[in-house]
């Protein structure tokens, strides 16, 4: 070999060895990077998941340390709750008239927002600000404005409407506890939407308006063949994350009616919270949230099946 070979073969040789380390320490310090998001997530996610379902296995009374390993048995006492399937159906029912409402306000005030011309970042914020508001804070006006006594919806709904009788605590009614509840958390959490699709309404550039303008096109056209199919994605997706979010709510429902009046607007989250604290089995408690995580699952699964939300939103 000459020496010129031999300089040439040392030469790669480095330089190979060279990218391989460099290689090397770039995924060292990629992996050092994302280390605190994979300890936050363990910390708030894996591991109280993984310390519920391992409770989940026990019988544990909920004033005293000691813990027995029962197995399922917790498992086959969450079908054998009286209250287990209609907390399950009143939690879609909860669900899917909260996620109605909050999909076609949220839209409807995106589309809104869209087309104003003047004061649009104004009145973006004011709206936006809707959703900053506490639940807690949220609640409390609700039952101000319910309240029997001096209430202005109360008023406006029995005097005006004669929807109910005014001597009665509408919040504690059998037939209007829950429309209310779905009405009340759908005022907050329509925005959430709103923000999701005026995003993606304003990233739609305008050229594809003006040249379907020249081409003839009206508004409904413009809507079907342009606007439509960039929003189906989000769409898709904030039906999703509202189902997800809306069937695990616990604290609207709980400050507005604790699940009363009886057990009228008792959800799975709330009868896992009464199990748990007001009957003293810390095991059950959790089996029921397994069971909650297990249904979710299983949904989401079928709904990316069906509708394919990313795929959507990736077009």
């Amino acid at each position: 070999m000459s020496g010129d070979t031999f300089k040439k073969e040392q030469y790669k040789k480095s330089r190979s060895l060279w990218r391989s380390t460099r290689l090397q320490s770039d995924a060292v310090k990629s992996f050092i990077s994302v280390l605190p998001v994979i300890i936050l997530y363990l910390i708030i996610s894996i591991i109280p998941a993984v310390f519920a379902v391992y409770a989940s296995l026990h019988f544990i009374p909920l004033m005293s340390p000691t813990w027995t390993f029962v197995g399922i048995e917790n498992y086959i006492s969450v079908f054998e709750l009286d209250q287990f399937w209609g907390s399950l159906w009143r939690g879609l029912i909860f669900m899917v008239g909260s996620t109605i409402i909050q999909v076609s306000v949220g839209l409807w005030l995106a589309f809104t927002l869209n087309d104003i011309s003047i004061g649009q970042k104004y009145l973006t914020s004011i709206v936006f600000t809707a959703y900053l508001i506490p639940t807690v804070v949220v609640s409390l006006v609700a039952l101000f404005l319910f309240d029997q006594s001096f209430g202005l919806f109360h008023m406006i709904g029995s005097e005006w409407f004669n929807l109910w009788d005014s001597t009665n605590y509408i919040l504690g009614s059998n037939t209007w506890a829950m429309p209310l509840v779905i009405l009340i958390g759908s005022w907050k959490f329509s925005i959430f939407v709103t923000i999701f699709a005026l995003a993606q309404l304003r990233s739609i550039p305008s050229r594809f308006y003006e040249a379907a303008r020249i081409c003839g096109a009206n508004r409904w056209q413009m809507f079907r063949d342009i606007t439509f199919p960039r929003l189906k994605g989000i769409i898709l997706t904030v039906i999703l994350l509202r189902g997800v979010f809306m069937f695990n709510k616990f604290d609207l429902i709980w400050m507005l009616t604790e699940g009363g009046p009886g057990y009228a607007t008792t959800t799975l989250p709330l009868l896992a919270y009464q199990e748990t604290f007001q009957g003293g089995s810390y095991g059950l408690g959790n089996a029921l949230a397994v069971m909650m995580f297990l249904i979710l699952a299983l949904s989401a699964i079928l709904y990316f099946k069906a509708a394919s939300p990313s795929q959507e939103a990736e077009v």
